[in-house]
Order: C-alpha cells, then sequence, then structure tokens
C-alpha cells in the first residue's frame, strides 16, 4: 500500500510507550506486516552514557530507508562519525508522538525531502547488557520512496553528508559498521542491525 504523506502532524500530548502494540497494528495494517526482531546487544561505554540516560527525550525511534528514483537507497554520515562510515537515516520518537508523526517529522528535518511510505519494514527490540545491567530499547523501520535526488537536512547542519547505494549493497554498509573498532565498535554493531533488517527485506525477499 502506498500513502502519501506531509510533515505536519498535530501536538498530542501523551505519554506512550516504548511499544504499542496497538500502534504496531495500525501501522501494518495501512503499511504492511512488520518483521519482528529481538537482540541483545553487549553495550559498552559510549551506549551506555546515552542508552541509560533517565532524562531521555525519546521512546523509541524510526529508521527509514528511502528509495531515489533509480531504486538507491539514502545514507548519510555526520561529522562525528568515524571516517568512511554512512549508515541509513533514524531518528528520534519523542515520548508525546506516534511513530508516524515522528517520522514525517524526522524526514523532514533530515532531508527535506517529500516521500511516499511504500512498507513497514520491522520493529525491532533490542535489551542492552552493561555488565549487571540492562537498557530497553526499539527501532521502527520504514522503506519510502522519493522522487526527488537533492536531501538537505535543515536542522542545523546535523547531517555532514549523504550518499547513495543500490539495496544489494546494503550489507557492505553493515559490515562496515561492525568492523568499527575503538570506542565505536558496540554502536557499529547495534547500528549494523537495522541495516540487514532492510536488506533482508527489500532484497532477499525480493521486493527490491
Amino acid at each position: 500500500m502506498q500513502t502519501m504523506v506531509s510533515s505536519s502532524a498535530p501536538n498530542i500530548r501523551v505519554r506512550r510507550p516504548m511499544i504499542s502494540e496497538e500502534e504496531i497494528r495500525e501501522l501494518a495494517a495501512r503499511y504492511g506486516e512488520p518483521a519482528r526482531r529481538s537482540h541483545i546487544v553487549h553495550a559498552d561505554e559510549y551506549i551506555r552514557h546515552y542508552r541509560w540516560r533517565t532524562d531521555s527525550d525519546r521512546r523509541a525511534e524510526v529508521v527509514f530507508a528511502i528509495s531515489d528514483p533509480a531504486g538507491r537507497i539514502l545514507l548519510h554520515a555526520k561529522a562525528h562519525y568515524p571516517t568512511h562510515i554512512y549508515r541509513i537515516l533514524s531518528g528520534g520518537v519523542g515520548w508525546e508522538e506516534s511513530v508516524e508523526e515522528a517520522m514525517l517529522r524526522e524526514v523532514a528535518e533530515e532531508t527535506n525531502l517529500p516521500v511516499t511510505i511504500e512498507r513497514f519494514l520491522g520493529v525491532i527490540a533490542y535489551e542492552f547488557h552493561y555488565y549487571e545491567e540492562r537498557a530497553h530499547f526499539v527501532s521502527y523501520v520504514f522503506h519510502l520512496r522519493t522522487d526527488f535526488t537533492e536531501p538537505k537536512c535543515v536542522r542545523d547542519d546535523e547531517i555532514s553528508a549523504f550518499r547513495t547505494v543500490l539495496p544489494g549493497q546494503l550489507l557492505d554498509v553493515s559490515a562496515e559498521l561492525r568492523n568499527l573498532i575503538g570506542d565505536r565498535r558496540g554502536w557499529g554493531q547495534w547500528r549494523a542491525l537495522a541495516v540487514d533488517l532492510v536488506y533482508e527485506e527489500l532484497v532477499a525477499k525480493n521486493k527490491l
């Protein structure tokens, strides 16, 4: 199912749960049944620094794989990423936001592109382990399309660069993330999981 969307959204002042099965059912009814994945992630100090925050402004994140007119997937880099590292776009879901509202806002802020929601690809639940401590988080993953090829980050130049890859090259992207060393090693292994899911749903299952 394809639905044209805009970035406007009502201001909902309800603290929502990290995972709402009702919300997932509503999204699935409009955009397809998502794959469900659960992963244990061994956190390091870098991940623990922000994943254990008690004042976090987000209940979850959206990961959005945007296809351009040629079918290539849009990736991004930030100035603080290790050199050569790009990944699929993502953004936070606020405690008062629905997943869809958050995604439309993040797409507008990070790319300034009009998009069509093609498919709800998956929900990834993470359990982070740091010695005896535990923390949880979730990614809602979508496939989007755009008719344009010039993304522009309109939020304080947060994104330093964009590039595109063919869907079949996404495993190379996740391999680069997994092969990171140093203080970003755990982050790279975690971030590779969403890229893997997009590859599985779009390429391995012959969706693209």
